[in-house]
């Protein structure tokens, strides 16, 4: 499956990797490693996460990055064979994104 990365996914990479970065010395790449795998683990597991419905996204699942603490949102687009990452959310915030 194809992989599709939206604006609002690709900020918030770019401003996690900054801060992982910058805050955590002894791993610096740790976030840009985990999330490049878990991609390539939800690109050939579709059905991997749990299924986080929501009103607008009835299909949407979301996956955690152990490591890094951090959850992938996205949706599976069978007919189209492509997978929409919609954000990346710090699983010790007290509500999802708005999505």
């Amino acid at each position: 499956m194809k992989l599709h990365l939206g604006k609002r996914v690709l900020r918030q990479v770019e401003r996690k990797e900054a801060w992982w970065a910058e805050n955590r010395p002894a791993a610096p790449d740790l976030f840009a490693r985990e999330f490049r795998d878990t991609l390539e683990f939800i690109r050939t597991t579709p059905g991997s996460g749990i299924g986080w419905p929501t009103p607008r996204r009835p299909v949407l699942r979301r996956i955690l990055m152990p490591r890094t603490q951090n959850h992938i949102f996205f949706v599976v687009d069978e007919k189209a064979q492509t997978i929409h990452v919609l954000a990346i959310w710090g699983a010790a915030r007290e509500r999802s994104p708005k999505l």
